[in-house]
């Protein structure tokens, strides 16, 4: 639905917005990877692993070859603040090609702790477990930072129009994704999920009609699914995915407009 050439039509000069990686997991407080969530015996065992079952496609210094790099700037920008989880089930549902999901969890584990290590993520005193996976989120060398640009997020606001333009209001912290389509569970979910104080101006709306038709929905909670964009005009989203959760807005943007 979406083709990211338009991205730059609509992001003018673009920033990255700032998220720490506890908020963006939902406001939970989480480990991340730099609390030392492999050991370096794990690493050792996870690098063998890789060079049988992962070199050929990644080559061996995991810069890419048929398949892409796993260590470097941009490996890491596609994965971080989101939960190590969501690598984690990549690798092992989808990996090593025309292989998928053969190898032992321990193995995919020690291979996702080399491919850590090979990234420059400190190693600790316990070895990486499907546990710790589950509560620990990703993030680059130097700690939390932003969401990068383009990246796909998830909202929930209120919507609104403003100077003939469609804004998200009352928007609460955005959150990685990775489908450009949300699983009917999210949506189902950001019915309960709390506004917050975040303001963006909404690209492409028009794209979901017949779909989704705003001015049907205006003061409606919406789940807006979408490319996290920010410039000189503010943060925006380049929509992929509208739809209304609940009429609960009403009240809370009477002032918007004034």
């Amino acid at each position: 639905m979406w083709r990211i050439a338009s991205i730059f039509l609509f992001a003018g000069m673009i920033a990255a917005v700032i998220v720490p990686a506890a908020i963006a997991q939902g406001g939970k407080p989480s480990r991340t990877v730099l609390d030392g969530v492999y050991t370096a015996a794990q690493a050792q065992r996870g690098s063998e692993a890789y060079a049988a079952n992962c070199s050929s496609c990644h080559s061996k210094d995991l810069a890419g070859q048929a398949g892409p790099p796993l260590k470097g700037d941009v490996f890491i920008d596609n994965w971080r603040e989101d939960g190590l989880n969501i690598l984690y089930d990549y690798i092992r549902m989808r990996m090593p090609q025309r292989k998928a999901g053969s190898l032992s969890q321990q193995a995919y584990l020690d291979i996702l702790a080399f491919i850590l290590s090979e990234n420059m993520i400190p190693s600790g005193s316990g070895e990486l477990t499907a546990d710790v996976v589950e509560n620990t989120v990703l993030v680059g060398k130097d700690g939390p930072g932003s969401i990068p640009k383009f990246a796909l997020v998830s909202v929930v606001g209120c919507l609104a129009k403003s100077d003939d333009e469609w804004r998200l209001e009352k928007a609460s912290a955005p959150v990685r994704r990775h489908d450009e389509k949300p699983a009917r569970e999210e949506v189902q979910t950001s019915g309960a999920r709390a506004l917050g104080k975040g303001s963006y101006r909404l690209g492409y709306v028009d794209s979901m009609r017949p779909a989704f038709v705003p001015e049907r929905n205006a003061g409606h909670k919406l789940h807006v699914q979408g490319y996290l964009l920010s410039n000189d005009k503010g943060e925006g989203i380049s929509v992929t995915w509208l739809e209304s959760v609940g009429a609960s807005c009403t009240g809370q943007l009477a002032d918007i407009n004034k």
